[in-house]
């Protein structure tokens, strides 16, 4: 490689180029339109110049509080995370004294010590967080895709808070 052509900046834009092709490198192959809402998101933040991860992020977050709004009620908002159940999402609820499989999961505490003090300076007493996850779209086997959707409930409070979603990629 000549003095203008380093490995990091080779890597950088092979990975940019992967950004760039999102949708289209494991083909679109979810018809759920959030998860489209959020590729559109994911793929209109990765054109702009001086793109992101946080740009990005957000833009996603932006997309998926068109169906999940800050405010919405917790039993609407279930309604929405038993349907992405079914379409494949593994559901978890992750509380100050430990978490579980959604719905239906027992609560166990964290396994380790170390994990128990992190999540429960992250989640107090009150509060739960509900994480909906799916790994989709495979081409060639190499390259997978992520969606991950998130919101907060305050015990009693009846609505949803701090919505956040994020798509990636991850492969060999």
């Amino acid at each position: 490689m000549n003095g203008n052509n380093s490995i990091p900046t080779f890597l950088f834009h092979s990975l940019r180029a992967a950004a760039l092709g999102l949708p289209f490198l494991a083909g679109c192959n979810m018809t759920d339109p959030m998860i489209n809402d959020m590729e559109t998101a994911y793929t209109i933040a990765t054109q702009k110049s001086g793109d992101t991860h946080a740009e990005r992020k957000a833009a996603v977050t932006q997309a998926v509080r068109k169906y999940f709004p800050e405010g919405m009620k917790t039993e609407d908002a279930f309604r929405l995370l038993r349907r992405l159940k079914e379409e494949g999402f593994e559901i978890g609820e992750y509380r100050h004294e430990g978490a579980r499989v959604w719905p239906d999961g027992e609560l166990r505490p964290y396994l380790d010590e170390a994990t128990r003090r992190n999540l429960q300076n992250q989640y107090p007493k009150g509060l739960s967080k509900f994480t909906a996850k799916k790994q989709y779209g495979r081409h060639l086997l190499v390259v997978t895709k992520h969606a991950v959707v998130s919101f907060h409930v305050i015990d009693g409070s009846g609505e949803i808070s701090d919505v956040e979603a994020d798509i990636w990629l991850s492969g060999i």
